[in-house]
């Protein structure tokens, strides 16, 4: 048996927690964000059996005053004390932008995972609540990026901010020419993102040397539409925590 490992990532959408043995997942859940402790309490308890006692807590948040309730309800099933991520910590990259401390630490973790991963300069387009472009030098520094409306958000805000445009899920097009309004949405949201993608890199990575790695949660639905050599890593975040775990 290996070292207990639980994990919180949690963005702007969902909170993610998963348990791991060594690299082997146990247990996960889901919520769609975080109201309270009592909320996470019930999760943890229902979704991880009673006998998978984590040895060390990592917490990854985005989103403010989460990393306290979270605190809480871990303490309240296992009696751990959590650890918050931050850029104090060794995160296997160097961070060269003027305020660390106001990068999300997804971008960060994602960054650095996607780094070692690939061991090689790479550009890491997270499609999330907002869809983040950023960049890795080949001797691991990160040196910033990009920060957009996410697909979902994309979706919403024509809705939201218009008379007649209708609420869309989220689908693949089927072409890049819509016939009807539902259509020419989701093909301008894919396409329009995928497109934003493929500039953006050239834009970062003119010589054109580097690996594209996509992650987030709608990684694997626009992947099909990106016509540069990629990888998907869905879970960036989770591994990079257990890679920060080793070294702290």
């Amino acid at each position: 048996m290996g070292r207990k490992l639980l994990v919180f990532d949690v963005g702007n959408s969902r909170l993610k927690a998963v348990l791991y043995d060594g690299d082997r997942l146990i247990a996960r859940a889901s919520l769609n964000g975080v109201q309270d402790s009592t909320q996470v309490v019930n999760v943890l308890k229902s979704r991880f059996a009673p006998r998978e006692t984590p040895d060390h807590c990592l917490i990854a948040s985005v989103v403010r005053g989460a990393d306290e309730v979270i605190h809480k309800a871990v303490q309240t099933v296992w009696g751990l004390m959590p650890q918050v991520v931050d850029t104090e910590m060794d995160l296997g990259i160097d961070v060269a932008v003027s305020r660390p401390d106001h990068v999300g630490i997804d971008r960060l973790l994602q960054a650095s995972e996607a780094f070692r991963v690939c061991a090689g300069r790479v550009v890491v387009a997270a499609f999330g609540s907002a869809l983040t472009v950023d960049l890795v030098t080949a001797d691991g520094v990160f040196r910033g990026g990009t920060i957009a409306p996410g697909l979902g958000m994309g979706l919403r805000a024509l809705h939201d901010e218009t008379s007649l445009l209708p609420h869309v899920a989220l689908q693949p097009p089927d072409s890049a020419v819509g016939t009807d309004t539902a259509s020419c949405i989701r093909a301008g949201i894919v396409y329009g993102a995928a497109g934003a993608v493929e500039r953006l890199f050239g834009e970062l990575v003119p010589d054109g040397r580097a690996t594209l790695v996509l992650t987030g949660g709608d990684a694997e639905l626009i992947a099909p539409f990106i016509n540069y050599p990629h990888r998907v890593e869905p879970d960036l975040v989770m591994h990079a925590l257990i890679s920060l775990d080793r070294r702290i």
